[in-house]
């Protein structure tokens, strides 16, 4: 017994006694441990568009939107109205009952309480194609995101590989709404109706994830991290969940306190989930093992440096067959003996490649033909490009290191080129790394990859408050769907359309096909309504309409992205960084020393005077003799006599990491030769640096843009409104394929299988024999995925999409059969007071 229950007891006055002691029971049975917070009244959702009917809720237009009357009559232009019960919020106190009042129809605004039966659609808005149209399209859907959400739940259940969002941060900065009204920081509320907007939207968005392998990604700051985390905690409470912070801003933002320079993701991790490595961590220095991570490098066959002269190795000089149409090595032939000199008359068809110097005298390759017919026939040899100077081609091979890092499965062959047969390698994951849970990168600062790239896509006019990085947003999905070319990514904050431009990005350089879904709003800023307001306009309007983030931002930065191009023609500017690395070749840099006499350089101080003048390399390397100095953890290398250079070249040999020569010598003729076989003994200096794509190049992408809609529930019932449910059939179906359309007046077909589509719609089931036919004689069309049958008769549905997986079911794996509209009915009979996960028990008997 508590002190509480205690106190209870010494009351004297038994009537009072007994009712506090009901109100301590019931206190304790409700009472919550962990986070704790109002659950607030439903949100509201204002319909600018629609006509209001006899039933619906409603608000005045010039009034406040909690302010909800509804319907009880209509009759020439004036509504009769009265307070709705207040049966659906038991916690709220019960208001007194009111006179019914009326009000003229136009003045009244429709609004639709979050929890409602909803039985949405989508109003095509635009599209733009520049991919292939077979492509799976992506989508953006201009709606309140609740709603939009339980569309998703009914097209996507349980099929989402990753959800990344940034909500509103509320940092009392009027960043966000609740109930139409903006929070800032003089709402003593503001967290707790920050905390009731997620729960319901989290609730949602967790139906939609793979409940294996599905992955929540939230970005947040300081001011809801805390709170944030202790939702997700309850709300998800089967995820592994961790929490990345992210360098946002190096400089950091003041705050009279320490200086702010991250924001923060959490993630939660279903249960299947295993992160792929990746050759960069997000922590570590950018470069700093970037020797690492290089591909693994092709050396050149032809020896360099010492030893490299015909006469000093005879058993070294072979020809080597050349195929120069296929670029294919052909055979290897036998050492010329000694006495006989090569046939070099035939250089010019390309055929034979002899070991030729680059200052034209005869040298010998690194392996003999019986070692490189081995290697040959592993793939392990190929040809390079042929050198006009030389008159010969260059040959590649991997050599000895290469070779026992493969045995060793440090190096693996990932494919074998089938007319060639060389092969190609790469670094296994033992050379990758765990991305870290800090993240570090300049690429994610959102001032240089937000809102500068924003302004470089829409020009200065198009504004919009904290884009994220570009790089941060790719890095947070790739780390999820690096390995998943086919993933569904869904945004339901887009704001400014970043998540859809980093899909884009990552399919453009990996060859994936993706899949994004966007949804935000179309709210304009409180200064921008503000100015609208006082020319007279309110939302609805066309011009109110024009200047929300959805069709100023979201749209045309998606579309521009995906073209390359603004609608004025003009075309984007500027380099996206890819995330992938690539080798370039880039000269070695050689400097002479002329200034100084070899000779003079007789002591060590006089050398170390030298080394001065060189960046990066200390002094402490000059070490008696030192005629030259070549180091394995420095990128210099100095010859201080040229007498030595035999030795210098043999101690280069192998050093592919040096970049700068500096050779002290006065005169250049020796400087020259120097130069031309330190370039033949290394070879191309192949330097890795990330890959860039124009942004006018857009993307290989389709885009359809729609605006959340609702029907009457009698038009569905009655089967009436299969134009308009036809979108959410496209989209249920995969997306694939141009969008089918049943324009305006057009009756409704008996069959109805778009050209290039990969659903098929049967709307008369007494035409299921026309059907079956269609589905057998089905060629050069994508694989069928979803066939809807329009019937009310369970069971007689039953036996034909039995039929159909007969008929269809071997050709078309994973064939969904449908009950329409049924299935659409019950996924939308959804109200405030029904179990959720009891309406989903009935919808999978529609989905037979």
């Amino acid at each position: 017994m508590s002190a509480i229950d205690t106190l209870i007891a010494q009351i004297s006055d038994p009537r009072l006694r007994e009712r506090l002691a009901a109100e301590w029971d019931n206190a304790k049975k409700e009472k919550k441990f962990g986070l704790v917070f109002e659950d607030h009244l439903p949100e509201l959702l204002p319909l600018h568009g629609a006509k209001p009917r006899k039933g619906d809720l409603v608000c005045r237009r010039q009034g406040a939107l909690k302010d909800v009357w509804q319907i009880k009559s209509i009759h020439a232009g004036v509504a009769t109205c009265v307070k709705p019960s207040n049966e659906a919020h038991p916690s709220e106190p019960t208001r007194a009952a009111a006179e019914p009042v009326q009000f003229m129809v136009d003045e009244l605004l429709v609004v639709r309480e979050f929890g409602e039966p909803i039985f949405p659609a989508l109003v095509p808005v635009d599209a733009v194609a520049n991919g292939p149209l077979d492509a799976p399209w992506h989508t953006l859907i201009e709606a309140d995101n609740y709603h939009a959400l339980q569309l998703l739940d009914y097209l996507y259940a349980g099929q989402v590989d990753c959800i990344y969002i940034d909500p509103p941060y509320n940092t009392g900065a009027r960043d966000w709404k609740y109930n139409n009204d903006y929070v800032d920081g003089n709402d003593g509320w503001r967290h707790s109706k920050w905390l009731a907007f997620m729960e319901r939207r989290l609730k949602l968005a967790k139906r939609l994830l793979k409940p294996d392998t599905g992955v929540l990604i939230v970005t947040i700051d300081e001011h809801e991290v805390h709170h944030l985390g202790m939702l997700l905690e309850r709300e998800f409470p089967e995820a592994y969940r961790q929490l990345v912070t992210i360098v946002i801003n190096q400089k950091g933002v003041a705050q009279g306190r320490l200086s702010r320079a991250e924001e923060y993701a959490l993630c939660c991790f279903n249960p299947g989930v295993t992160l792929a490595a990746h050759h960069d961590d997000l922590l570590s220095p950018d470069r700093g093992e970037a020797k690492r991570f290089q591909t693994p490098r092709w050396e050149w066959l032809l020896r360099g440096g010492t030893n490299s002269r015909r006469e000093d190795r005879y058993g070294l000089f072979f020809p080597i067959t050349v195929d120069p149409e296929q670029r294919k090595i052909v055979a290897i032939g036998d050492p010329l003996p000694p006495d006989q000199q090569p046939d070099l008359s035939n250089l010019s068809d390309r055929r034979t490649a002899w070991p030729l110097r680059t200052d034209g005298t005869l040298g010998n390759w690194r392996v003999s033909p019986p070692t490189l017919r081995l290697l040959l026939a592993k793939g392990y040899v190929k040809l390079g490009g042929f050198d006009e100077a030389r008159g010969t081609w260059t040959i590649l091979y991997l050599g000895q290191k290469a070779q026992k890092q493969i045995e060793a499965g440090v190096i693996e062959v990932v494919s074998r080129d089938e007319v060639t047969g060389e092969v190609a390698v790469r670094y296994t994951e033992t050379q990758q790394r765990s991305i870290k849970t800090v993240w570090h990168r300049a690429t994610h600062d959102a001032g240089n990859y937000g809102s500068s790239l924003l302004r470089g896509i829409l020009g200065e006019g198009g504004k919009f408050s904290f884009p994220k990085s570009l790089y941060a947003t790719r890095d947070a999905v790739a780390a999820v769907v690096r390995d998943r070319p086919n993933a569904l990514i869904v945004d339901f904050f887009a704001g400014s359309g970043t998540t859809l431009n980093a899909v884009n990005l990552l399919n453009a350089t990996d060859g994936g096909q993706r899949r994004c879904i966007l949804v935000t709003n179309n709210e304009v800023s409180a200064e921008e309504a503000a100015a609208l307001s006082a020319r007279g306009l309110q939302p609805g309007d066309a011009d109110w309409e024009a200047q929300g983030i959805c069709r100023s931002v979201t749209w045309p930065r998606s579309k521009y992205t995906i073209l390359g191009r603004r609608d004025d023609g003009s075309v984007l500017t500027g380099e996206y960084l890819t995330g992938k690395t690539v080798e370039r070749e880039k000269a070695r840099s050689f400097t002479q020393i002329g200034f100084v006499d070899p000779l003079q350089l007789d002591t060590l101080p006089k050398k170390k005077q030298v080394v001065a003048l060189i960046d990066g390399l200390p002094q402490t390397l000059v070490k008696e003799p030192c005629p030259f100095i070549v180091s394995e953890d420095h990128k210099a290398s100095v010859l201080f006599d040229p007498a030595a250079a035999e030795d210098w070249l043999e101690a280069l040999d192998g050093q592919e990491h040096i970049t700068d020569f500096y050779i002290v010598t006065p005169v250049k003729r020796v400087f020259d030769q120097l130069k031309a076989q330190v370039v033949e003994l290394l070879g191309p200096l192949l330097v890795p640096e990330e890959e860039k794509r124009p942004m006018s190049a857009g993307f290989a992408a389709n885009l359809a843009y729609f605006k959340l809609d609702f029907l009457e529930r009698e038009r569905v019932s009655l089967r009436r409104a299969f134009r308009e449910i036809l979108p959410l059939l496209w989209l249920k179906a995969g997306a694939v394929g141009p969008r089918p359309e049943l324009k305006r007046g057009e009756p409704e077909p008996v069959l109805f299988a778009p050209e290039g589509s990969n659903f098929v719609v049967l709307l008369d089931e007494t035409r299921m024999g026309r059907l079956l036919k269609s589905l057998e004689g089905r060629t050069g069309q994508p694989s069928l995925r979803q066939v809807f049958i329009v019937t009310d008769a369970d069971e007689s549905f039953k036996t034909m999409a039995q039929d159909v997986r007969e008929v269809a079911g071997k050709a078309n794996p994973g064939l969904a059969v449908v009950q329409l509209y049924r299935d659409y009915l019950l996924n939308f009979m959804i109200n405030k007071n029904q179990d959720r996960a009891a309406g989903h028990t009935d919808i999978q008997g529609a989905r037979a």
